[in-house]
């Protein structure tokens, strides 16, 4: 039996405290009878640390949006990465996510998490090392470390749940950096919308969010709309009944349904 000197312990706050919420979603949906992402790694990387559980267990009701968004990044990226085997895969504010481990990924595929220097130090700790795979210690609004992102192959960049905690500018010039360093390849990322954010600002959270799903092509030009869904467009995925068909009333209402949206942009020519 593991025991506390055996464990890491967490000391994140704010938005990087949020990192163990999607954990225990996904190591709650591995454990169940009926998983929608089945992520293994989750429940083993759990285990591992020492951290508030009541009050990571307290937000375990909203678990299937956390869910529900990571399987349509998944399967945007196994898609992606099928028809460009010697992509670079980058994933921004990675957290203590495992697509890069949990994903059949082709061999000439090259992996690169980032986050910030303190979140990887942990990460670091917790997966092992691997051929193809590196990790990149950083605030993502530096824009240093984008010259650490290779140009001669295709690149496929992953932003999950990270947006919303940037300032509207932040989310801006982050595109904008990306649209003239990624030779061509796709962008992948959720954001919420205006008015959920300004609902956010009344319990101290200032968020940053995308109205308009083409306003990031007015950004960029380099930026081209793919395809723009809600969150719970694959409600239908969730095994229990109560909470599908919850979710399912909420989205009745197209401001509701439209509050959590997932983003898939081209960057560069077709």
């Amino acid at each position: 039996m593991r025991t506390k000197r055996d464990m890491e312990k967490v000391r994140l706050t704010g938005a990087k405290g949020t990192l163990l919420y999607t954990l225990y979603f996904r190591a709650l949906d591995s454990r169940s009878p009926r998983p929608i992402l089945g992520d293994e790694w989750a429940p083993r990387i759990l285990d591992r640390l020492d951290h508030n559980h009541l009050k990571v267990k307290m937000a375990a009701g909203d678990r299937y949006v956390g869910i529900l968004r990571a399987r349509r990044l998944d399967d945007w990226t196994g898609r992606y990465l099928a028809e460009n085997p010697g992509a670079t895969v980058l994933q921004l504010g990675c957290g203590l996510d495992s697509r890069a481990f949990r994903m059949d990924l082709p061999p000439g595929v090259e992996w690169i998490d980032l986050d910030y220097p303190e979140v990887i130090d942990l990460r670091s700790r917790l997966y092992p090392e691997r051929d193809h795979y590196r990790m990149i210690p950083s605030s993502v609004t530096d824009p240093s470390w984008l010259e650490q992102v290779p140009t001669g192959r295709p690149v496929l960049v992953i932003a999950e749940g990270l947006l919303m905690y940037l300032t509207d500018p932040d989310v801006r010039q982050l595109l904008v950096r990306l649209a003239g360093r990624v030779p061509h390849g796709e962008l992948a990322f959720d954001a919420i919308s205006p008015w959920l954010a300004a609902v956010s600002r009344a319990f101290g959270w200032k968020l940053a969010s995308i109205g308009d799903p083409r306003e990031p092509e007015r950004w960029a030009e380099r930026l081209t709309l793919l395809e723009c869904v809600p969150v719970l467009s694959d409600l239908q995925l969730i095994p229990a009944p109560h909470y599908r068909a919850a979710y399912g009333l909420l989205t009745r209402t197209a401001r509701i349904r439209n509050a959590m949206r997932l983003f898939r942009f081209r960057v560069g020519d077709a």
